[in-house]
């Protein structure tokens, strides 16, 4: 695999329930999977935070990134706390969900949580969102762009991005290449019965949004960092629903070592 995977705990995340943590881990060691993304929302996560210096050791996965939920004026403290104390992660995921002050709070707060990640030695993603004040990759870079700090940077959500329709994805992923951390992706179709009423979420061997063209794309760009699976909303078998998703994944990287130029799209 020339790419390392992780997957969300959003998979864990069911109409019945939510899975343990210790279960969630488990699982993810048995497929092969290497690593977990854990969030922590809007400062009050499911998961207890003081677990994550552990799973290395514990189930041999790597705690991916660590993924929160700004709403800008609210919540400002809280997540600021977290930063200030959380273990066992490099990568926070922040996605901008809401907002008192408008671009200025969101700058403020970025402005004021930079010295923390650096005295922490962690990076920081932003995290493009359907729905939310930060939705597209354009947004999200302008930001970037705006403090260019080596430790500040940006995800890529390909269903986020799908969703909201933004195109050009060679283009978007190429002004995103000096601030892309880490990657998300998953199958989707643009349809009314899908999250947000736009676009469905399901395992990236299924849907419209094509995962071969997207890795392609990515391999050509030079990423070489971990691709991540995203699971929300897909009811059924977790496990098998997780199984199903690496297995595209990795049936994905082998055509692309044979097959190099088979995923160069030509158009949009």
């Amino acid at each position: 695999m020339r790419h390392r995977i992780h997957a969300l705990d959003s998979f864990f995340y069911t109409s019945m329930g939510i899975y343990e943590f210790q279960s969630q881990c488990e699982i993810l060691s048995d497929l092969g999977y290497d690593g977990i993304t854990v969030s922590a929302w809007g400062g009050t996560p499911y998961t207890d935070l003081s677990l994550l210096p552990q799973v290395k050791t514990s189930h041999g996965i790597d705690v991916s990134a660590l993924y929160l939920v700004l709403h800008e004026g609210r919540n400002d403290r809280a997540l600021q706390a977290i930063i200030e104390q959380v273990e066992g992660v490099g990568l926070v995921e922040l996605a901008v969900q809401t907002s008192v002050n408008g671009a200025p709070g969101i700058l403020r707060f970025i402005e004021k949580i930079l010295p923390v990640v650096e005295q922490r030695g962690l990076r920081l993603a932003l995290y493009p969102h359907l729905h939310h004040v930060t939705q597209t990759t354009t947004q999200v870079v302008q930001i970037c762009e705006r403090f260019r700090h080596p430790l500040l940077g940006a995800s890529f959500n390909a269903y986020h991005w799908y969703s909201a329709q933004e195109g050009q994805l060679e283009h978007r992923l190429e002004a995103m290449k000096p601030w892309l951390m880490q990657v998300v992706t998953s199958g989707s179709t643009l349809s009314r019965i899908g999250w947000g009423g736009i676009a469905t979420m399901e395992p990236p061997d299924r849907g419209e949004l094509d995962n071969f063209a997207l890795v392609a794309a990515l391999d050509r760009l030079g990423y070489a960092g971990s691709i991540g699976v995203l699971g929300w909303d897909y009811g059924g078998d977790v496990y098998l629903k997780l199984e199903r998703s690496l297995r595209a994944m990795h049936n994905i990287s082998f055509r692309l070592e044979r097959h190099r130029g088979w995923g160069h799209l030509l158009l949009k």
